[in-house]
């Protein structure tokens, strides 16, 4: 038998060596926790990403209520003919208001617009040993919160030609992990916090209220 470092370090190479070969997706039941959906990646590197908070969000919030008070102010001495596209505008506005619900990207080349890089972990590189570690732990222990998550950190996933593979959405306020393809991930609740670690540990700025 394995002990658990030859596990982890034989699990992180068959990672690494594939790292030229493009992802194989895999029917939705084996990517169902941590440690089968990393088995699944075929990466060159990772981009770690913040988003849904600090100063971008901040100053989209300010714009986005600057604008809304504005067509609302526009709205009292319109002509009736532009009432309409006017209230459509402000209906738009309110959808487009709260990006807490959206994930770091939709489609390949669009990414949240609060959305920062942070740190690139390589596939041969010790914070993707750390990573494979973590992502490998068994779940046996996870906490049912009673709130939406709110998806703030994210782990993208790349080839070598640059081109994204999979995206791992990170919420760790309420513990939750949703890809890009809408698959939640399970995983241990000592994941979350051994994850957050080496996220603030590569420079992401995670606290109380923006988890």
């Amino acid at each position: 038998m394995f002990d658990e470092k030859a596990k982890t370090n034989s699990w992180l190479t068959h990672t690494s060596q594939s790292s030229q070969e493009p992802n194989k997706r895999m029917d939705d039941n084996s990517l169902r926790d941590t440690a089968r959906f990393w088995l699944n990646q075929r990466f060159s590197y990772i981009q770690t990403y913040s988003f849904n908070r600090g100063p971008k969000l901040a100053a989209f919030n300010q714009a986005a209520k600057q604008r809304f008070s504005a067509v609302r102010q526009e709205l009292l001495t319109a002509p009736s003919a532009r009432l309409p596209a006017m209230r459509e505008n402000l209906r738009c506005l309110e959808r487009g208001w709260d990006l807490t619900s959206l994930l770091l990207t939709e489609g390949e080349n669009a990414y949240h617009i609060t959305a920062s890089p942070v740190a690139i972990i390589t596939a041969d590189s010790l914070d993707a040993e750390r990573l494979a570690a973590i992502l490998a732990t068994p779940v046996c222990h996870q906490f049912d919160w009673m709130c939406g998550p709110v998806y703030r950190d994210a782990l993208a996933f790349y080839d070598a030609q640059g081109r994204l593979r999979a995206v791992l959405n990170i919420c760790f306020g309420c513990d939750k992990m949703l890809t890009d393809q809408q698959q939640e991930i399970a995983a241990d609740s000592s994941t979350y916090q051994r994850l957050k670690q080496l996220l603030i540990e590569l420079g992401h700025v995670i606290d109380d209220k923006y988890q």
